[in-house]
């Protein structure tokens, strides 16, 4: 066998040594890049979440990517160590599940199916897997709810309430449906009271989320949960009326507004209004309005509906042009078949479409019309148990702004239908209102203006006024004085200390509800129904408490109370302007 040359043994161990060093080379790199990998922070984890989050295409995303997201929000909240973090990605991970539940709904209800020989709704969704999205979601809210220290960002964390308990309502039915709609409209009401001029931490779909969208999404709910008149009334109040388009520009340049008002009046049986409304989306792109292709299908709803109605076939081949401009537009329903949005509109009963039409002439100031439309409804008409009590607290309301004479009767009936327990907030804070005024003598002069007429009035007191959203009755409690030991006769020196009684309080939450604005005082009065007496001597005055969470109205004559007995706050406020503003709450002490 030939030896190897000294020459090629060199070259050989050269060769290997190179070999050696470019491996350990290789492998040096790889633990570098692991070593990078473990560095990563979970604030960056956030912000890589957060910025995916508010750049996602509202018209060509999948759910796919909204769990890429909750993974590493989910690896965000597990590693953080920084409180305000944490709360982040908790409230975060709330707001993408909930979103994720909302896809799949909609891809859910364009799958929806109608079912025979059933009793409604005939059109069955299966939510299934949205319920098992929406458990996760509030596994997470459970999280924020329990310990949440980020106060900069309630406001943010009761627009995500809201959001979650209006797409948890769409699944439920009866009285767990009504329990969700109240907890989301009380969330968003929160939310403008502690931020008037409110501005998300977060982007939607590009989007900034104001205080106009928080009350779009309040309507929305109002309007899907079944109480479409107080919808109606949110989204025509003057204040609040569509941008007026630049010049030159179309007269749909709030899309927005225009698209709630088309689906709030399908969903009152306003079908003509509603196409009058929707058809202007026919001329709108995608790139102006993305949700373009989503008003276009209430529009085909709506039409399908007309024929049901009218039984004509004009309204069909309109629902057939509809369908094809969908197809057209790139997106969810230019894939697939779809079912179309008549299933979401309501059977509305004789008696509704009356009580409805008049809502519309109410919140137009035209109360006489809407007064004769209210008087035909008394005790006659097919129509909801819901809308009945409306139409009557609404006649009481229409008389009184119209100069009429409130009969003993009407006022009877109203303090009757206050003790009724199954009043929405709305409607109770409604009633309230009314009475109040009627006791503090407050409706002697009335504005007939456009602007400004009196049909607004509660709709401004509510979203622009000093409001308490809700209170807590207390009863007086025994405290008896802490005094060292002085004896070994314990019960001879209890008998000499002194003992201290603890007044009765009612703790309001009340909120100014204005921009740069703040309660200056706020006094209370109570009084019992349907007695219609004083409680006590008189006016308690409020003090504002931090430690209690708003205003605390401490009073020997709240310990009077009785459980189970109907009351009536009235509250007087005066702001930072120095404006006077009244308002009333009913409720029950504990």
């Amino acid at each position: 066998m030939a030896s190897i040359s000294p020459a090629r043994k060199l070259l050989a161990a050269l060769f290997c040594l190179g070999v050696v060093a470019w491996i350990s080379t290789v492998l040096s790199g790889c633990s570098a890049g692991q070593k990078g990998l473990l560095t990563i922070t979970p604030e960056q984890y956030f912000y890589s979440a957060k910025e995916s989050l508010e750049t996602i295409d509202e018209r060509n995303y999948e759910i796919r990517d909204l769990d890429e997201i909750i993974r590493i929000l989910e690896n965000a909240e597990k590693d953080a160590k920084k409180s305000d973090i944490i709360d982040k990605s908790r409230m975060y991970l709330v707001l993408a599940n909930t979103l994720k539940a909302r896809k799949i709904y909609q891809t859910a209800l364009m799958k929806g199916e109608y079912v025979a020989n059933r009793a409604e709704p005939f059109f069955v969704v299966n939510t299934k897997e949205v319920k098992e999205t929406l458990r996760i979601a509030n596994k997470w809210l459970r999280s924020c709810n329990a310990q949440f220290k980020t106060n900069l960002l309630q406001a943010d964390l009761n627009f995500v309430r809201g959001l979650y308990y209006t797409q948890k309502m769409l699944t439920q039915h009866s009285r767990e449906r009504k329990e969700s709609l109240e907890t989301a409209v009380k969330a968003f009401r929160r939310c403008l009271g502690q931020a008037p001029e409110f501005k998300a931490d977060f982007r939607l779909f590009g989007r900034d989320q104001t205080a106009r969208e928080v009350r779009m999404r309040l309507i929305e709910s109002l309007a899907l949960g079944g109480q479409q008149a107080d919808a109606y009334g949110l989204l025509t109040e003057y204040s609040f009326s569509a941008i007026q388009p630049a010049p030159g520009t179309a007269d749909i340049q709030d899309a927005p507004w225009n698209h709630m008002r088309g689906l709030t009046l399908a969903m009152m049986g306003r079908y003509e209004e509603a196409v009058e409304v929707l058809e202007k989306f026919k001329i709108i792109v995608p790139q102006d309005y993305p949700q373009v292709d989503e008003a276009l299908w209430l529009l085909e709803g709506v039409f399908d509906r007309l024929a049901d109605v009218h039984n004509e076939d004009r309204y069909k081949m309109e629902a057939r042009i509809v369908a094809a401009m969908l197809k057209k537009l790139k997106g969810p329903f230019s894939k697939e078949q779809y079912s179309t949005s008549a299933h979401l509109y309501p059977r509305i009963m004789p008696g509704d479409n009356s009580f409805y039409e008049a809502t519309t002439k109410f919140y137009q100031g035209r109360f006489a019309e809407a007064i004769e439309l209210l008087d035909s409804l008394n005790n006659r008409g097919l129509m909801s148990s819901s809308n009945r009590m409306s139409s009557r607290i609404m006649l009481v309301e229409a008389r009184l702004y119209a100069g009429q004479v409130i009969t003993d009767d009407l006022l009877e009936e109203m303090l009757g239908l206050s003790e009724n327990d199954s009043l929405t907030p709305l409607q109770s804070e409604r009633i309230a209102y009314l009475l109040a005024r009627y006791v503090m003598d407050a409706d002697e002069k009335f504005s007939s203006r456009r602007i400004d007429h009196e049909g607004q009035s509660f709709i401004k007191s509510i979203t622009g006024k000093p409001w308490a959203i809700e209170i807590t009755h207390r009863r007086g409690v025994v405290k008896r004085a802490k005094e060292p030991v002085r004896s070994r006769d314990l019960k001879k020196q209890e008998e000499e200390e002194g003992v201290k009684r603890e007044p009765g309080s009612i703790a309001a939450e009340i909120y100014a509800n204005k921009h740069e604005d703040w309660v200056v005082s706020a006094n209370m009065y109570l009084i019992t129904l349907p007695e219609m007496h004083l409680l006590g001597t008189g006016r308690i005055v409020g003090r504002e408490s931090e430690d209690e969470g708003g205003w605390v109205f401490k009073d020997d004559q709240i310990d009077g109370m009785r459980r189970s007995k109907h009351y009536l706050a009235i509250f007087e406020y005066d702001n930072s302007d120095s404006e006077k503003s009244l308002q009333g709450l009913l409720f029950k002490p504990r």
